[in-house]
């Protein structure tokens, strides 16, 4: 296969590049108590967070036709009650299964060329989101919110920010 890397989806693939490395950041030396920590009863947990990444970019995968399913069902959907830990992958399955995901999804935006990324979206109905290229920067900025959370937690736990 041929890689192109077209001139939209080579910024998203940056995105999902530099958010790699800060949810790896985020994960860094933390305990498990503090992977399960909420700064309030309102925020999801640091495993949670990074179950919740690693499964929409499996959904995104799906999008661009690649079959993907990590077998832990609706525990990291969005609007998901949060289940006791021990329901719950551990941080090393959750980095395991987020780096097969990784291997495909940047294949897979590699390969991708405009007629591609103009198609109509499929799957998911997401605001505003009338393509393909659309849903993957759609996805590229829930990717980010979500870091964005994950810098937020490890702060509250008393580690230094993430990044600036």
């Amino acid at each position: 296969m041929t890689t192109t890397f077209c001139a939209v989806a080579a910024p998203i693939a940056m995105i999902f590049r530099v958010n790699d490395d800060l949810v790896s950041q985020a994960l860094e030396g933390l305990t498990a108590s503090e992977l399960w920590h909420r700064p309030t009863d309102k925020n999801n947990p640091m495993l949670w967070l990074a179950g919740h990444v690693a499964d929409t970019r499996g959904a995104l995968l799906r999008i661009l036709g690649e079959p993907f399913d990590a077998t832990w069902g609706e525990l990291f959907g969005r609007g998901s009650v949060l289940q006791e830990p021990a329901r719950h992958p551990s941080v090393d399955e959750i980095k395991r299964v987020t780096a097969d995901i990784n291997c495909k999804l940047y294949a897979k935006l590699e390969a991708l060329d405009d007629e591609c990324l103009a198609q109509p979206a499929k799957g998911f109905d997401l605001p505003h989101a009338k393509t393909i290229a659309d849903q993957l920067a759609f996805f590229a900025l829930h990717d980010a919110y979500h870091v964005g959370q994950m810098g937020f937690v490890r702060k509250a736990l008393g580690y230094p920010g993430l990044a600036g």
